[in-house]
């Protein structure tokens, strides 16, 4: 009888000693977020200089084709030599010039089968299968018309720099959400949650509710904010014009920095991602040309 208790009683300290083995193995969550990668950036390939003062980038999955935005010299001035070209995902040129007649070509958004640009106080509107513009939607003012991004719906949102203010194109008409005096309002980029935003005056990103018309900041130091694009994990990436670009975390809104390519005169304006193959298309401006990274996650 006393040797069945004492193999009992050392089969239970041996269960005790090895679900404590296993315990103390466990990480727990600080650790397993120490452990967490961070993210980074690893040039893959740019296209040749001809794209004179590329602006912004706009992949369409349904073509495999990327639209870029060619200012053409001055941002702002109304010249008409700006023009939209087409590159294919490995970085070569497909047309140089796939829609001539803008003059500051900027943000661009697709829906359907139309291609919508920003052209300093005007909408355009482009038949992707005509090849030709279609419409144009004039704004008063001078609003220096800069990012655009599409709802689900059709809606177009373009942001205002100049005004601070967003543009939304609704069945041919346009309306005007103000984002309040300070501020320089860049980069949009439509959610379910709302419309997030990046503002190169106040160098934050943040969020706008459309239901309430009220803005939030949800991260700050991002340089002069220009492009925005979200992953499949949720995260932003946010870039700053002058030549820098952050990775958002949306769990905390907190920034690491992925790029800084100012030292070489390199800009980072209108960004776009291609999730397929996980690149970072990044349009540098003055530098006349689009550089795409790998993002290692």
């Amino acid at each position: 009888m006393k040797k069945q208790v004492l193999g009992i009683f050392l089969v239970i300290l041996l269960l005790g000693v090895s679900c404590k083995q296993k315990k103390e193995t466990l990480p727990n969550k600080a650790v397993k977020e120490n452990l967490k990668k961070t993210p980074t950036l690893s040039l893959v390939w740019e296209t040749d200089t001809l794209l004179t003062t590329s602006e912004s980038t706009l992949y369409s999955k349904a073509l495999k084709t990327i639209f870029v935005a060619n200012v053409n010299q001055s941002p702002w001035e109304k010249d008409n030599n700006g023009f939209i070209s087409t590159i294919d995902t490995k970085g070569n040129i497909i047309e140089l010039k796939w829609i001539e007649g803008l003059s500051g070509p900027k943000g661009m958004g697709i829906f359907e089968d139309k291609l919508y640009v920003n052209d300093i106080d005007r909408i355009v509107e482009i038949d992707i299968k005509e090849q030709k513009i279609i419409n144009t939607y004039t704004v008063e003012g001078e609003p220096q018309l800069n990012d655009i991004t599409v709802s689900t719906e059709g809606v177009v949102y373009a942001s205002g720099s100049n005004t601070n203010s967003i543009y939304v194109l609704k069945r041919g008409e346009i309306s005007i959400l103000n984002m309040g005096k300070e501020g320089r309002l860049n980069g949009l980029l439509d959610q379910k949650e709302d419309i997030f935003f990046a503002d190169s005056g106040r160098q934050c990103f943040g969020v706008y509710n459309l239901n309430s018309n009220t803005s939030k900041v949800l991260t700050e130091g991002i340089g002069h904010g220009d492009g925005i694009v979200r992953l499949k994990n949720g995260d932003f990436i946010v870039s700053d014009w002058k030549g820098q670009v952050f990775y958002i975390d949306s769990n905390n809104w907190q920034k690491t920095l992925l790029l800084d390519t100012r030292e070489d005169n390199i800009y980072a304006a209108d960004i776009d991602y291609i999730p397929e193959t996980q690149m970072l298309l990044v349009p540098t401006f003055f530098h006349n040309n689009v550089m795409s990274y790998k993002l290692n996650l």
